[in-house]
């Protein structure tokens, strides 16, 4: 098997593909083509495509040729592509009934099914889909020597778009939910070169095992202390038993802690089949478990005395050990229960590849859907449960209808993937733990830092919008991220797991406690009912648990869509649990808003970091912070009530918080809107008349154009109001290509003196954070206008001259230009 190795990348490590177990000499056969093709079907040189497209994209990649990278909007506002090889239209012919089988593979691969009528097929470099972030990509040692490869994607042939146009968000969002066609041809051997960027695999009805056994030994190599169990919780000290997979039939046994193990995650499900004690699923993780090399399992139906509800508290109050302990989890992500099994082990099924075999003996194979959309799309995602042990699991093995997927700390990998597992040292060129490289796709199981991955300990990283799913790329250090990456991580675990259904309320907080126990290194950080406070003192003076509690009960509600408008949707009351906690109701997702529209977690950070005051009374004068009086007590013990003011509450509510659910309020205030500002002092402000709007503005930066020296990075302006929901404007200004630096042979051609630059505007809301060539954003400031003048500031940003600019002028110059005229315009003195 290749392994990671030193190389010559800078200290970088790369692990080259791991193998397919069948044998390396075994090449492809030629075969006859699959059945008879429609007229339009034996027109296609699929074979004659691949290499043309081929020839195209590495001509571009040596400098040869210059590929359009703008991103352009048509006239209905659709913002689209114009970088892929366009090489057929199939008109309707997809979206009817056909016998041609040609037509019916393509068919299976269409992107937004049902949709759209028409349809054509474009071809992209691997390097460019939504498994890789690009721009980090090609900025890496290793690209210089991976070879790229290159796939076809059918998508909706939309009449507004040129026929090399795609719709910017496909790629990211609509491709991945499919799957990409890619050729293997007839002679090609099955174990592809380590230095090819991407390949797929020929997948058996039978999962391959063998592959994922190389991934657990490739883990247990190179990712050190990461992914194997730490050792350091206290042992499970009883009712700690493992079925023993090697006995025929296996059988349950008491096994000392230290033994070990593999566990099972899964649904129980409903049927017959579900209920039995020894199903399907469970039978199938035990072959399993033996295949990989291990002799026990830890499944909780078989090893928890089901009937001896003490012993089951305390080992549920264990997930955190028994999950992050085990050497490997199965996950069952297929089908709705117990008796479904796990595709592609014994006689349990699984989905069937997409293929078609060409005249000239190769084959056009479907990647299959990415695996994360499966696990993020199955029944297993939405059972409360399955949460925390897919998220505290070291080692995931996923069984989906269709393939295996590996998810460790450190690593991700595929079944329908020949990919090199490129690594990099996880902290610094002497590390001997690596880590997947930045620029490969992250999981989807997270840990205590959820989103940004290898950028999650940034604090200039702000996420605008609540997403179901956010493609990261990179893996944050387990358990080791900042105060501000964990207050987001718990937000968003709070958020995903409060989408998840379970059979009892009573089990509301008990199927959460595992997430808990990942934060508790932090001793000033502490979850009340289910919601984060921090307990240290903030600015020296105040009490954390006062200020944090008056925050973050304010800062939460329901909404399972966009959170433009803050009004919870109906939820139903779980009426053991406080009314003042998101754990007290069921049935939307929970969102971490702090008003007008920003992040919970960013600006509990500023609290949490807010600098030391030497003099607590100009602290005051200032009246920096402020929180309602708040008490807090147990049912019938008002007389015990704990004033989250005393300075001392913080080590109070450690010692004793669980029984704490009734709150008392002395002098409160509604307060209306509160403002995040930068690296300068936090004030409250009110609005008492309705008289005016706040207009916030957001700077987003995006990969220019490789060729331009003066535009590599793009930035825009959006402008949004928290006091009119509908209020979404952008501006930005581009360069017209043909203003380039650069001959066609790459020699710095003669630069004009003046260039005249456009304006660009548009009007509605946008996700430019989701935009393919997205790098960041960050909050630009704010300014208050008379209502109904919302357009005003747009109009100063939009009346900056773009035209007769020197030639080194660019769009940043234009945002800063934009930005300074606020400062000089006395209507907008307020910028904040």
């Amino acid at each position: 098997m290749s392994t990671p190795m030193s190389g010559n990348h800078q200290g970088s490590k790369r692990a080259a593909e791991l193998e397919d177990a069948s044998p390396r000499s075994i090449k492809r056969r030629n075969m006859e083509p699959t059945s008879t093709l429609c007229e339009d079907c034996r027109s296609l040189k699929l074979d004659a495509i691949f290499e043309e497209a081929s020839q195209e994209f590495q001509d571009a990649r040596e400098g040869k040729l210059q590929r359009p990278v703008n991103l352009a909007k048509n006239s209905d506002g659709t913002f689209f592509y114009i970088d892929a090889l366009f090489f057929h239209s199939f008109k309707d012919r997809l979206s009817r009934g056909t016998s041609c089988p040609l037509c019916n593979f393509f068919r299976t691969m269409r992107i937004r099914p049902g949709l759209y009528q028409h349809y054509k097929l474009l071809a992209f470099p691997s390097s460019e889909s939504w498994m890789w972030r690009a721009d980090v990509l090609r900025d890496s040692p290793a690209w210089e020597d991976l070879k790229d490869t290159v796939f076809l994607a059918v998508v909706p042939d939309h009449e507004m778009l040129p026929l090399t146009g795609h719709v910017d968000q496909w790629m990211m969002k609509d491709v991945p939910r499919t799957g990409v066609i890619y050729r293997l041809e007839a002679d090609e051997e099955r174990n592809p070169d380590g230095d090819i960027l991407a390949r797929p695999k020929e997948l058996r009805s039978e999962a391959n095992v063998a592959l994922a056994k190389e991934w657990l030994d490739a883990c247990r190599a190179y990712h050190g202390s990461a992914c194997g169990g730490r050792g350091k919780h206290e042992p499970v000290t009883r009712g700690f038993r493992l079925i023993d997979c090697t006995a025929d039939p296996p059988k349950v046994q008491t096994q000392p802690w230290g033994t070990k193990y593999a566990a099972l995650s899964y649904v129980w499900g409903t049927s017959d089949a579900d209920r039995e004690d020894w199903s399907k699923t469970v039978l199938d993780a035990v072959a399993v478990t033996k295949e990989m090399g291990l002799q026990y399992i830890w499944v909780d139906r078989l090893c928890i005395n089901q009937a001896d509800n003490n012993e089951k508290a305390y080992l549920i109050s264990r997930m955190t050990t028994i999950y992050e302990e085990a050497e490997l989890t199965i996950v069952a992500a297929a089908g709705s229960g117990a008796g479904h099994g796990l595709p592609g082990v014994r006689s349990t099924l699984r989905s069937r590849q997409p293929k078609y075999v060409l005249d000239s003996g190769s084959t056009l194979l479907s990647s299959l859907r990415d695996p994360r959309y499966d696990i993020l799309e199955s029944d297993y995602w939405t059972r409360g449960w399955t949460y925390q042990e897919g998220v505290l699991s070291n080692r995931r093995l996923v069984f989906t209808q269709s393939q295996i997927y590996w998810e460790c700390r450190n690593m991700a990998a595929q079944e329908s993937m020949a990919i090199p597992l490129l690594h990099q040292p996880s902290d610094g060129e002497d590390s001997d733990e690596a880590v997947m490289a930045d620029f490969m796709i992250t999981g989807v199981f997270k840990g205590d830092a959820y989103s940004g991955g290898f950028m999650s300990d940034r604090r200039e990283n702000l996420i605008m919008e609540d997403n179901e799913y956010r493609i990261d790329y990179g893996f944050p250090r387990y358990l080791e991220a900042t105060t501000h990456a964990q207050l987001r991580g718990l937000n968003e675990h709070i958020r995903a797991y409060s989408k998840r259904r379970l059979t009892h309320d009573s089990d509301a907080l008990p199927a959460f406690m595992g997430i808990t126990g990942m934060y508790k290194r932090s001793s000033d950080l502490l979850l009340l009912q289910g919601l984060p406070l921090w307990l240290g003192k903030i600015a020296g003076v105040h009490s954390g648990a006062h200020i944090t509690f008056g925050f973050t009960v304010s800062a939460w509600h329901h909404r399972t869509g966009q959170h433009s408008m803050f009004v919870s949707e109906s939820c139903r009351r779980r009426p053991h649990l406080p009314s003042w906690s998101w754990a007290g109701w069921t049935g939307a997702a929970v969102s971490w808003r702090a008003l007008p529209n920003n992040e919970h977690c960013a600006q509990m950070a500023d609290f949490v970091e807010l600098p030391f005051q030497q003099h607590a009374i100009d602290l005051e004068r200032r009246r920096l912070l402020w929180a309602a009086d708040v008490f807090l007590h147990s049912p019938g013990q008002r007389a015990d009530a704990l004033r989250l003011q005393d300075p001392l509450s913080g080590n109070r509510l450690r010692l004793d918080h669980e029984e704490r659910t009734l709150i008392g309020l002395n002098n409160p205030l509604i307060l209306k809107y509160f403002t995040r500002k930068h690296q300068a002092d936090k004030e409250w402000t009110a609005e008492q008349d309705g008289t005016s709007s706040t207009i916030h503005m957001t700077i987003y930066i995006f990969r220019g154009q490789p060729w331009d020296a003066w535009n590599y990075r793009h930035v825009l302006l959006y402008f949004t109001s928290p006091d009119v929901p509908d209020f979404y404007e952008t501006v930005h200004t581009q360069r017209p290509e043909e203003e380039e630096v650069e001959d066609e042979s790459g020699a710095v051609a003669r630069a004009p003196e003046t260039v005249d630059w456009t304006h660009d505007q548009v009007h509605g809301k946008y996700h430019w954070f989701e935009e393919r060539a997205y790098l960041n954003h960050v909050h630009a400031g704010s300014v208050v206008v008379p209502r109904g003048q919302e357009m005003a500031p747009v109009n100063v940003v939009a009346a900056v001259p773009v035209r007769n600019r020197p030639f080194d002028w660019n769009c940043q110059h234009f945002v800063c230009e934009g930005l300074q005229e606020f400062v000089e315009w006395d209507l907008f003195a307020g910028v904040l």
